[in-house]
Formats: C-alpha cells, structure tokens, sequence
C-alpha cells in the first residue's frame, strides 16, 4: 500500500538545502507585530500549543479566518481566534496584514522598477490576499476608494516602486500593495482561468475544467506520480495549475511554461467544474448550465426550522449552484460553500440555539467565481445531511444528533487491523511499528462494539501473518455488515501528517454501485467522527484499488488514521489517550452509520 524508496545521504542533504532555501526565497509572509491579522492562506491550518510541529494541535483554522497576532518566535506566529483560544500557526501558511499605515513589503520583494512607467506586456494582477485595499496612489498614505479579493484579476497599468496600478472590473483606476498580488506575464502559456476548460492532456481521464490550487509554500513537480521520481519543477502558494490526469493521490498538471508533471494530491487543493451546458430538451432545467456561461446567482433567503431533535437550514438562491462541504473542529462547525452564488443580503449571524446549532455565520468567501460560505456551529456529536433541489436552487441543510444506542444491536461487524507478524507494516522514526498500533486499537474497538451488543470478527486476533484476501474471505463468510480496515499512514515527508478514510474506486461494474455509495457513507461517518476526535488535518474520503475494499461483499472502508513517518503523529500514536480516542471515534462513526440506515 506504501511505496518506499532509497536515496543517497548526499542526495538527501542536496534536496533538503533546495527546499530550505527555496522557501527562504519564495515565502510571502512579513514580519509581524503584536495587533497584526494573520489571514490563512490555505484550506486548513493546524493551531498549536507551541511554536512548532512537536506541540499539540490545539485547534484549527480555515481559508480565509482571520487571527491576531500577539507574538512571534521563529516562523510560527501566537494568535488569537473568534473562539478566545489562542495558539501558534506556522507563518508560511499565512498572510500577514499590518495594522498601522507603516505596512512594509516582504524582503524579498523585486526592486522598484523606477518611480512610474507605462506597462507594455499586458500583465495581470492576481490578487492573493484575502481582502486587499485599493488606493488612490501608490503607498499607503493615499485614501482607500475600493478593495479586492482573493483571485481576482486586475490587468495593471503602471508601477511605481513596490506598488502597482490597476483597472478595476467596474472601469475605475487604483493603485494596490505588490506584495498581496502575483504578477501573471501574458503570453502564449498563460494557464486559462478557473472556469476556462483545459485539455485532458496525454493522460485523457480527467474530465476538462479541473484546477489544482496550490496550498503549500513551494511544491514540487515531479517526472511521475510519487516521490521516488525526479523534481524538474516547482510551483509556489496558490498557483492555478490545469489538470490533466490523476493516478492515486498525485495529480498531473500542466505548467506555465507549458510543461507537464506530477503534484501531490495532499498540496493542492481541486477545484471542480460546474455541470457542462446541456440542452434543455434532453430533460436539464435550463439554468442547469456550468459557471462558465450561466449568470452568478445570488442568495435570496436563509430559512431555519426545528422538529424531533433536527435542525434545517434552507438557503434559496437566485439561480442554479453547487456545494461543498466540511467539518472543522475545536470547535465544531459545519462550513458549507455555495459555489456560483453571491451573498445578497443573507444575514451575517443567525442565532438559532438548537439541540444540534447555536448559530450560523454568512461570508462572502470569494468572488469571480462568486462563492458565499456558511458556517455552522454545532453541538457537541452533531451530524449532517445536505441535499439540492432537482433545480439546483435549494440547498437543505439538515443537523442532528443520531441515536446510536441500540444501533450496533445484532451486527456483525469485521474489524482489519492491517499487517501483522513478519509483515510489520511502516515504522517510526522512533520505532513504533504500526502492526502494534493497529491491533492495539483494533482490539480497543471490538469492546467498545461488543459492549453495544455487536458480534466482532477480528481478521487477527494476533502478532501473525495473514495475506489480504484471507481478511475479507473471513469476514465474507461471516456475513459481516461493514469491514473496518485499521492503518497508519506513512510518507518520505516526514512533515505530512493527517486523517484519510479510503473506499474502493470500483472498476464499472453496476453490480458494486450499491456497495460503494454505502462504503462512502460509512466512510464520512468515520472520516468525521476521527477528525472530531484527533483535530489532525482532514486529507478527506478517497477511492483506491486496495484487495481488502475490493473483495468484501459488504460496504468496506479503510481509515489511514494518523501518518507514523510523522514524529509529532508517532508520538501521539504511543499514548493510551490517543488509541481510545481512535478507538471510540472509529465506533462512533460506525454506530452513526447503523442509527441514520435505521431512520433513513
């Protein structure tokens, strides 16, 4: 399941200097000062008790969450949140912006081209702060008339020093900081925008329009897919990159320059087209057309109502939209995005105090393409359901704690602990085997679930060999109703850490579409209550070839739970309070999955 590989010591030492100094070069954060706003820049960051990777995380932060800034050591900045809580984030994952008029750019600025000067190439402007103030001169004495936001493209006029000036959408001139926007050179291998399609490339499996976001500092592209190939490329924080293929978790992009490789999966962050035009007279309403050629809709209402212990949300908007959705934790708060819709005058807070939510928050996350984002905070072990219209104009949200008691009654349920015997599966740098590690939680797991009245089939009870298909044929003849598969991740980076939940990709077969949709709910269901319990970074549900998910009768999943090769991860793996957190969460998950097949 895991690729390893042998490098050179000198190799090693030469690639670790590249990437050390290619961040020195490359990252965008400033120097900060107590008052400041750190603003993330990626999906999701970890809160820590300390100023490094070693210490606990505490809590985390999203996209475009606002923290202040109390102190800084090193790299890592001390933050406050919304919450009260406060902790460290790592400064290369995020934006600094400065309180006083005084702001300073990054040291690694280019030199000022001269005091003004026409620009001749026809460059773009892509802004990659969060909320970026335009003014009337350059500098930040001049008045701010207008702001910006993340992405959008502003084709610049002139230069004067560090600062740039801009057209605006509505025709307006300015001037903005050229620190907080990336400076995009015209020509014939500019990569399209979002919504423009992109070529399948050789590879061909991708359906047209995908962009991978790049959510680390510097990334490297690669000749194939995984670390054993050679790096010919890097890319920086929130470059756009079409996508061409995927094989696993890696993706294949096509660069800038018009050169094609491989990105980890794990660093950029996919964004989906809409739904291709099509006709109306084959049966699609005729606002269900892709973002590219429908007009942005806007949000009309938010509605909440409550009945037996269940929250709904109902948001309607002005014209078809997708979603996307996920948890955050510490605390918990369900965001989902409405893609392809502008805010309104949806409310910014809506106090609701439920069993299941205190309050729902409203933003305008992001514009061209326009995306508002609510945020849920919930209750304590709340779970979801959200579902669209068949107009694509609706979007409930459902909220509810699920009855599990009762739920396991009866069940049989297989439980995988993976490896075993000479097969030791991957180890610590500290020497944690991870064969111990899974059969110690497996074994934690099956009392939690024989205690709730559920028949437990171990695939090893023990420290012995047994190959994969032996697994599923045990719990196949069992007549298992689910098949857990227990794991611990592993990577050559040992700075990778987080929670992955996999089911079987499948290969066409109609015969397993059953099985599979159950295996992603099941999933979720593990996936969330894991990332509730442990707060490691969310790598999501993912599909795989793996023998065990592809040869159980049942629905199947296998969670990746926390990476070994990670020595703040490993470390957490030793502990007692860590396997039962595991332990509990992986039963919760599935008694979650048994209690909402029962009142579906």
């Amino acid at each position: 399941m895991r690729f390893r590989y042998r490098f050179s010591f000198g190799f090693v030492v030469l690639l670790g200097l590249m990437l050390f100094f290619g961040v020195l070069l490359t990252s965008p954060y400033v120097s900060a000062a107590a008052g400041d706003t750190a603003v993330v820049a990626v999906d999701l960051v970890n809160i820590r008790s300390g100023p490094g990777t070693g210490y606990q995380v505490a809590a985390q932060a999203a996209l475009g969450d606002r923290l202040t800034v109390l102190n800084k050591s090193g790299d890592w900045y001390s933050v406050k949140l919304n919450s009260g809580l406060t902790g460290w984030v790592a400064g290369w994952l995020v934006a600094i912006e400065t309180a006083g008029p005084d702001v300073s750019p990054p040291v690694n600025q280019p030199a000022s081209s001269g005091s003004g000067g026409s620009r001749y190439g026809g460059e773009i402007a892509v802004v990659t702060g969060s909320v970026v103030n335009v003014r009337s001169g350059p500098g930040t004495g001049y008045d701010v008339f207008s702001q910006v936001g993340l992405n959008e493209r502003l084709p610049v006029l002139d230069k004067s020093g560090d600062w740039y000036k801009v057209k605006l959408s509505g025709g307006a001139e300015g001037w903005v900081a050229g620190w907080l926007v990336a400076i995009e050179t015209a020509g014939p291998d500019v990569s399209p925008p979002v919504n423009q399609p992109v070529s399948s490339g050789s590879g061909g499996s991708r359906s047209g329009g995908e962009i991978a976001v790049v959510t680390g500092s510097v990334v490297n592209v690669r000749g194939g897919p995984g670390t054993g190939y050679d790096v010919f490329s890097q890319v920086g924080l929130n470059e756009r990159l079409p996508v061409l293929d995927k094989s696993g978790d890696w993706y294949k992009v096509k660069l800038s320059g018009g050169a094609e490789g491989w990105v980890a999966g794990w660093l950029v962050n996919v964004l989906q087209p809409a739904p291709a035009a099509q006709n109306p007279d084959n049966g699609v309403p005729e606002g269900s057309r892709g973002s590219a050629d429908r007009p942005a809709g806007e949000a009309l209402s938010l509605k909440i109502s409550q009945s037996g212990g269940k929250t709904n949300a109902t948001v309607e908007a002005s014209a078809p939209f997708d979603y996307s959705s996920f948890f955050l934790n510490n605390p918990d708060r369900l965001v989902v995005d409405l893609k392809g819709v502008a805010i309104g005058n949806l409310p910014q807070s809506t106090k609701v105090n439920s069993d299941t939510v205190l309050n729902v928050r409203a933003g305008y996350y992001q514009k061209d393409p326009d995306i508002t984002r609510l945020v849920f905070e919930l209750s304590g072990g709340a779970q979801y359901v959200a579902s669209l219209s068949s107009d694509q104009k609706v979007l409930t949200v459902q909220t509810y704690i699920p009855d599990i008691s009762g739920a396991y009654r009866g069940k049989v349920i297989a439980i995988d602990p993976g490896h075993g015997g000479s097969d030791p599966g991957a180890v610590g740098s500290g020497g944690t085997k991870e064969k111990e590690v899974n059969l110690d939680i497996a074994r934690r797991v099956a009392k939690i679930l024989e205690a709730q009245g559920a028949k437990v089939v171990l695939t090893r009870s023990g420290d012995q060999d047994i190959d994969l298909y032996p697994r599923t044929d045990k719990a196949n003849n069992a007549k298992a109703d689910v098949f857990v598969s227990i794991h611990m991740n592993a990577n050559n980076d040992k700075s990778i850490g987080g929670t992955t939940t996999y089911i079987y990709s499948g290969n066409g077969d109609a015969k397993q579409a059953a099985r599979i949709q159950e295996s992603g709910r099941l999933a979720r269901y593990v996936q969330a209550e894991l990332l509730k319990a442990l707060g490691l970074r969310d790598i999501g549900v993912k599909d795989a070839n793996f023998a065990v998910l592809r040869t159980s009768n049942m629905p199947a999943v296998l969670a990746e739970v926390a990476f070994i090769s990670s020595a703040a991860e490993e470390k957490l793996m030793k502990t007692d309070q860590f396997r039962n957190k595991v332990a509990e969460a992986i039963a919760r998950g599935i008694g979650a999955y048994f209690a909402e097949k029962r009142t579906a």
